[in-house]
């Protein structure tokens, strides 16, 4: 069993490096969140779809954060028009073509822990059709097609890089639900 002083040591430690990641709670990091929730409200409000992918091994928080957008962070409400993106078991492809289901003016979450040929694709394929893009990212970030909106954050630590992903993601569900459906969580 471990000793009590072991224990304390190691939720500080945690919570320590924690603390050195301000990233989210940055004003560039509350900023992002804002207009990332700003712009998806208006994706909602015009009756257009949000798609949201992660690329292994984030594909958990893509699942965690549709099903939170779709049906509910912090209250009862009607189901928005999100759609989670996954890879079928046996495809070749890296990524799913949005070319049969996107249209323009939908919108695009990608979470990837860091810059790749498959993210870029996918980047290059939403905004040929016109779909807007948002990208949780770690290091090093994605290059040469840039998502509209970007979430990046400098951290190779990936269990911590899905953390605050995951919060980064529920902050910004909070947002569009407080603005679509009033503050009554």
């Amino acid at each position: 069993m471990l000793s009590h002083n072991f224990i304390r040591e190691f939720i500080l430690s945690q919570l320590l490096d924690l603390a050195e990641l301000p990233v989210l709670l940055s004003t560039e990091g509350l900023e992002i969140a804002q207009q990332m929730a700003n712009k998806m409200v208006d994706i909602f409000q015009t009756q257009k779809k949000l798609y949201v992918f992660g690329f292994e091994p984030y594909h958990y928080i893509a699942r965690d954060l549709a099903d939170n957008f779709s049906h509910g962070l912090n209250m009862n409400r009607p189901p928005l028009p999100v759609v989670l993106l996954e890879q079928t078991s046996g495809d070749p492809r890296p990524i799913p073509r949005l070319a049969n289901q996107g249209e323009k003016g939908d919108g695009l979450l990608i979470i990837t822990g860091e810059q790749s040929q498959a993210t870029e694709s996918l980047i290059e394929e939403a905004k040929a059709n016109s779909i807007f893009t948002f990208a949780f990212c770690s290091y090093p970030p994605v290059k040469k097609h840039a998502p509209d909106l970007l979430f990046y954050l400098p951290v190779v630590n990936r269990p911590r890089v899905k953390e605050l992903f995951l919060m980064l993601g529920h902050i910004i569900c909070t947002l569009v639900e407080s603005s679509l459906f009033g503050n009554s969580f």
